[in-house]
């Protein structure tokens, strides 16, 4: 029989999840005819792959408050002589460790595994490997059925993770034809408000919903790299202000939680969410930055428009 290994990737361990790691997980119940493999691990035998977390299955009766994409993280840590995988997954915020199977089935090499069971989204992954190990591909099936989303798919390109104080969000390039300008991509779509009009005339109120919006200083400020200065945030908007200080703990792989933090960083290339508490991994600028903006943040006002979609 052939070994089997998974590609070279830097070995990662999340210390919040050691307890979590030593519970028994059960193996997933499936009908599919399963004929094990035999593995010959090696300490070489890890991976990170991260990528787009999409919503499969909703439920829109049951429930707003979810993001239809998240980015996700999943890492492979070890595989066993008795084919079982160990790893966890990270997503908004959430950190949650699984066990399963490295199984074969014809020419299809795929993991069955799930999560603990203990919490409320905890649910059960199925991914194949690629035949060139860069990327994973599959499912996710919540645990649970009274929740609205009931089911995401993913595919991931295999990736590492290395701090790099110089990494910057990048204003999207947009090309002649698009119907919006640069003014869209620097605006929050999930905190809007109500603001109340006055119909000239006949003196009718009505409502229309309005986004905070941050402005360019966001792609220029890094506060990783510089001790910043009252003079460069007292103009500020208080949006600009929190992407600016959520931009330093993204460059740390901090998963937000925040879905208002996370669709800022969701598609910017070099983000890869893998801490749910990066407090000791930041530099002493980093955390004098930090200190400042949050004192600005506290008196700073937002700058509201209407924006259509």
């Amino acid at each position: 029989m052939k070994k089997l290994a998974l590609f070279i990737c830097t070995i990662l361990i999340v210390a919040s999840c050691k307890d979590d790691k030593k519970e028994a997980i059960k193996n997933n119940d499936s009908n599919d005819t399963i004929s094990s493999i035999h593995i010959e691990p090696t300490q070489e035998d890890v991976g990170l792959w991260s990528g787009i977390f999409e919503a499969d299955s909703v439920d829109y009766d049951k429930g707003d408050k979810w993001s239809n994409q998240n980015i996700i993280s999943v890492v492979i840590q070890k595989i066993n002589n008795d084919n079982t995988v160990e790893g966890y997954s990270v997503s908004a915020g959430n950190i949650r460790p699984f066990k399963g199977d490295l199984v074969k089935e014809g020419n299809s090499r795929y993991v069955m595994a799930n999560e603990p069971g203990d919490q409320k989204y905890d649910g059960t992954f199925k991914f194949n490997i690629s035949e060139n190990e860069d990327s994973i591909y599959g499912t996710w099936v919540s645990k649970r059925k009274d929740l609205p989303v009931l089911s995401r798919k993913f595919s991931l390109k295999k990736t590492t993770f290395t701090y790099n104080p110089k990494n910057i969000l990048v204003q999207p390039k947009h090309g002649i034809d698009e119907e919006y300008t640069d003014e869209y991509d620097n605006v929050d779509w999930v905190n809007s408000k109500k603001k109340k009009y006055e119909e000239a005339g006949d003196g009718e109120e009505y409502f229309i919903d309005v986004q905070r919006s941050a402005s360019n200083e966001i792609y220029k400020i890094n506060g990783s790299t510089q001790k910043l200065t009252e003079k460069q945030l007292k103009n500020l908007h208080k949006l600009d202000l929190e992407i600016i200080r959520n931009t330093i703990y993204a460059r740390h792989g901090y998963s937000f939680a925040n879905r208002g933090a996370r669709q800022f960083f969701d598609n910017v290339d070099w983000y890869v969410p893998l801490y749910i508490n990066v407090e000791d991994k930041l530099s002493p600028t980093e955390k004098e930055n930090i200190a400042l903006l949050k004192r600005f943040e506290k008196y700073a006002t937002d700058n509201y428009q209407q924006y259509g979609r």
